[in-house]
């Protein structure tokens, strides 16, 4: 296939890269700098978002407040391409997409991959090999758009699970940003802790690692899906308030039977 990617950071770089041993790729950063660097990498590169047309399809992977203007740039143009977003939340782009007599096509293809460092110089292939790929369709999927979705998250090294936005966008609240609202509590409220530096173990690092996400992604993960994360934090005060309960009560049996469920439900994360 043709493929435009628009948007050249760590998950758009790394799907771009990711499918250039089986595509034709090219790619499209609004940043010159991270232009040259995608060049040096060996990704042809346009100077221009319309540059990445005629093409079967195009991946938008731009940060999340640019999404949707990104497709809307792109609709006129797109003609028979497909556009496949890498939006991590759904609702925008499900509610711009529920006109069905429009065009173009445009189906979700969320990665569950990351890491705490970003832009084009962290971009890696490897960061999608085997990692869930949620395809979400929306009102102006059809066939062949969700085939093509489902072919480039395979051929990206992904899983593919098809699942609808709202169904999307209540599991990245508790699987993206409710751990970043974490993190981001734990680093503020050990502030005031005095020197952690010298002494942190890998358990506080690992938990606060993603207390270092860029602000501009972090703030867009929260507020971008506010209803689905401010239930998930609820619930998940609830939990806490059920462990605070269970220590303030001096029963070692009781602390002991909270952390035996928590461990089972690591244990089925993992397959076991």
């Amino acid at each position: 296939m043709k493929i435009g990617v628009a948007g050249l950071g760590l998950i758009g770089g790394s799907l771009a890269l990711a499918l250039l041993t089986k595509h034709q790729v090219t790619g499209y950063d609004v940043s010159p700098q991270t232009r040259d660097a995608a060049r040096a990498a060996g990704l042809a590169v346009s100077e221009r978002l319309e540059g990445l047309l005629p093409a079967d399809a195009i991946i938008v992977a731009t940060p999340l407040d640019a999404v949707l203007p990104t497709i809307i740039a792109l609709e006129p143009l797109a003609l028979d391409a497909v556009l496949v977003d890498v939006a991590s939340v759904r609702a925008r782009v499900d509610a711009h997409a529920s006109d069905r007599k429009a065009n173009p096509r445009i189906v979700g293809m969320h990665p569950m991959a990351g890491r705490s460092t970003h832009g084009f110089a962290a971009a890696d292939p490897a960061i999608l090999a085997g990692r869930p790929f949620l395809i979400v369709p929306t009102q102006r999927s059809d066939a062949r758009a969700m085939g093509i979705a489902g072919d480039i998250a395979r051929d990206a090294g992904g899983v593919v699970t098809v699942c609808s936005a709202e169904e999307h966008d209540r599991r990245v609240a508790v699987l993206s940003a409710l751990p970043l609202a974490i993190a981001a509590a734990l680093s503020i409220d050990a502030d005031g802790a005095g020197d952690l530096a010298g002494i942190a173990g890998p358990g506080y690092r690992d938990t606060t690692r993603l207390a270092l996400t860029s602000v501009d992604l972090g703030r867009a993960i929260l507020t971008a899906n506010s209803p689905n994360v401010v239930q998930a934090l609820s619930r998940f005060r609830e939990v806490l308030d059920e462990l605070e309960r269970a220590i303030a009560s001096g029963d070692d049996r009781v602390v002991a039977a909270f952390l035996e469920r928590a461990r089972s439900a690591r244990e089925r994360l993992e397959g076991r």
